[in-house]
């Protein structure tokens, strides 16, 4: 659950995987074999990730959180990017939502409360 679980706080993060490949000084490609689980991270890319979205290894590799500030982390994530969404909504003339946008938002919606 590793793969799924990258690219779920990546998506959240509003990152594509170039910008998270860049962040981790690692190839796209290598980022898409780890959310895919066709690869495993090494430890020192374990310990970038979980930085770069403010979550524990722990979080990374067991989905489960010692404490409330993995969700918390992830709750800011999303509030952001659903403020930001509900700017745009304000603005007529903003352009549409992207795929990404459309899938964090609806990500948002289906999480339990």
């Amino acid at each position: 659950m590793l793969g799924p679980r990258i690219a779920s706080l990546r998506r959240a993060a509003g990152m594509s995987q170039a910008e998270l490949a860049q962040r981790l000084k690692i190839s796209p490609s290598t980022v898409g074999m780890y959310e895919q689980g066709r690869r495993e991270p090494a430890l020192d890319t374990l310990a970038a990730m979980a930085e770069v979205f403010g979550v524990t290894i722990d979080f990374l590799v067991t989905g489960r959180a010692e404490t409330g500030e993995e969700q918390a982390a992830l709750d800011r994530l999303l509030l952001d990017r659903v403020t930001s969404a509900d700017g745009r909504l304000d603005n007529r003339q903003a352009r549409p939502f992207s795929r990404q946008e459309l899938a964090v938002l609806f990500a948002a919606m289906l999480m339990e409360p």
